[in-house]
């Protein structure tokens, strides 16, 4: 599993927006995740998304358009040359750069699990509920054995 590392994604604060597409500036409408001022935003479905964040900078955004769900998502990082191959055997999209580029994002299920996926450069980001987290690691080292 040299050429691969899970590595678990920790400092950040997870606010669920939701609301007018003009919430924040730059929000994307269509699955995707982009870097704004205010933190990453995933886009996970019509008016929704998911906002990582500085812990100290809450979005500004009305409090009625915005839930926050730190410590109710666990975020996980699979990077190296194999990381796709690895994915490929739990997820059921296309994971080719061609159809998920840098930035793409995908509200989906793997091994059983509910799953926010986005494309961050060379590595792919994957957010579940924290009570699915150890699942999902172990699910996802036994796919980096198989492609390793």
């Amino acid at each position: 599993m040299a050429d691969l590392t899970l590595t678990e994604v920790t400092g950040l604060a997870c606010t669920a927006l939701h609301g007018p597409p003009d919430l924040l500036p730059g929000l994307p409408h269509r699955p995707a995740a982009v870097t704004l001022p205010q933190g990453t935003a995933i886009w996970t479905a019509p008016r929704q998304w998911l906002l990582l964040h500085d812990p100290a900078t809450p979005p500004a955004v009305p409090p009625g358009n915005r839930t926050p769900l730190t410590g109710a998502r666990r975020i996980l990082e699979l990077a190296g040359p194999r990381a796709r191959d690895a994915l490929a055997t739990i997820l059921p999209i296309d994971l080719h750069p061609r159809a998920f580029p840098d930035g793409a994002a995908a509200a989906t299920i793997g091994a059983y699990i509910p799953l926010l996926v986005w494309r961050q450069g060379e590595a792919f980001r994957l957010a579940c509920y924290r009570s699915y987290g150890d699942s999902l690691v172990e699910t996802l080292h036994t796919a980096m054995r198989g492609r390793a």
